[in-house]
């Protein structure tokens, strides 16, 4: 059993006041990010709904530890397993978000994974109401760990080690094209846990999973000066980059692919600029997935984007061209939508022996435009030299 005694009921409620605080703050500077629903923000809203629920239950669980009553056993018993549902909870929602920023999309893999792991610890947690396995409160309403307690705990350090080994492995995969650092999330929230689970008494995993969703938020606020604002696709300035960082390590593994929209004006003339928009981020959204961790994709200018994939391989560079080509396809096929999406594309294989940065540019756009002849060719009807 636990001895109440064991812990400052005043310095708790201080630290989860300040987390409270925190993330107030927070959705305050970035109320404007919440008003798109996205996938990404859903996760960050659910991120910030556990942190707040978990700084506002961990004191009362606390205050009414030891105190005896009917009323206080529920609260100190429904609380601490609200507590436990919210941290599994959200390294889950950490989880979804960090691979779909990364990498626009999460695997169906992955996916099935996260919720066998959810919906295990939920189990779990039901079952501990009638058999205590996680926790128990004793007949002074005193609360005090199980065997099952560390359990809960490696399953928050092995969901934040997958999103360790996926930043990673996607790193080996595309170099520098990724950056979003994961330690930002992982860190505070390791240490609390640690800690909390080590020193009973010492209550920070609410707080710091408030401070680790502030640096979530403060690392996509850092990244907005390289990401365009209608696609969420990396912009020109990130491009330019990338490049002179490749021509300062003489890098040989990338493969540069331009890409641009077939009859993208006859779109915006026919439907106006806001089903233009949504074209575009449409075919954001298809390029996003075909590219997964094997690259990066980027919005270089109007209807134009350059793919920078990380192989030089001749069977990849073409099965990527044409999973694009087949991708949207299917979207004509299915999506409904009034207008039809098609690409003309050039690729060209990054080699500062041969290229410099305009030089390189310059082909893929050389080669793009060759493709894009035979489109008008076959096409007149859109060739605007032909008005």
């Amino acid at each position: 059993m636990e001895n109440v005694t064991r812990f400052d009921l005043t310095a708790i409620s201080i630290s989860n006041m300040l987390g409270i605080l925190l993330l107030g703050v927070l959705l305050v500077g970035n109320f404007w990010r919440f008003r798109d629903r996205t996938q990404e923000n859903v996760m960050l809203m659910l991120l910030m709904f556990f942190s707040f629920s978990n700084c506002l239950v961990d004191p009362l669980v606390y205050a009414l530890d030891g105190h005896p009553g009917t009323f206080n056993r529920i609260v100190v018993y429904a609380g601490n397993a609200w507590l436990f549902f919210a941290q599994i909870s959200a390294a889950v929602c950490w989880v979804h978000f960090f691979v779909r920023h990364l990498n626009g999309c999460i695997s169906r893999k992955q996916l099935v994974l996260l919720s066998v792991v959810h919906l295990g610890a939920t189990l779990i947690l039901v079952i501990n109401f009638f058999v205590p396995i996680v926790f128990d409160v004793d007949a002074q309403n005193v609360y005090c760990r199980k065997y099952l307690f560390f359990l809960f705990a490696a399953l928050n350090y092995l969901l934040l080690l997958d999103s360790v080994v996926i930043y990673f492995m996607s790193r080996l995969r595309g170099g520098s094209l990724k950056f979003f650092p994961v330690w930002v999330f992982a860190v505070p929230v390791m240490v609390g846990g640690i800690v909390q689970s080590l020193f009973y008494g010492v209550s920070v995993t609410a707080v710091c999973l408030a401070i680790s969703v502030a640096g979530i938020l403060a690392s996509l606020q850092n990244e907005l000066i390289y990401r365009d604002a209608l696609t969420g696709l990396y912009n020109r300035c990130y491009f330019d980059y990338l490049l002179k960082l490749y021509s300062k390590k003489k890098v040989k593994s990338i493969t540069g692919i331009m890409l641009d929209l077939n009859a993208f004006k006859s779109i915006n003339d026919k439907y106006g600029h806001s089903v233009g928009d949504q074209a575009l981020v449409s075919a954001s959204r298809i390029f996003r997935v075909v590219v997964d961790d094997l690259g990066v994709v980027i919005r270089y200018a109007g209807d134009e984007f350059i793919i920078l994939i990380n192989s030089q391989e001749d069977s990849v560079i073409a099965s990527c061209m044409s999973e694009v080509r087949r991708t949207l396809q299917d979207f004509n096929r299915t999506s409904g939508v009034p207008y039809k999406l098609a690409v003309s594309m050039g690729s060209c294989k990054l080699d500062f022996e041969k290229f410099n940065v305009d030089e390189f540019i310059n082909e893929i756009d050389r080669r793009m435009y060759e493709d894009k002849k035979v489109f008008y060719t076959a096409n007149s009807e859109f060739d605007r030299r032909n008005r």
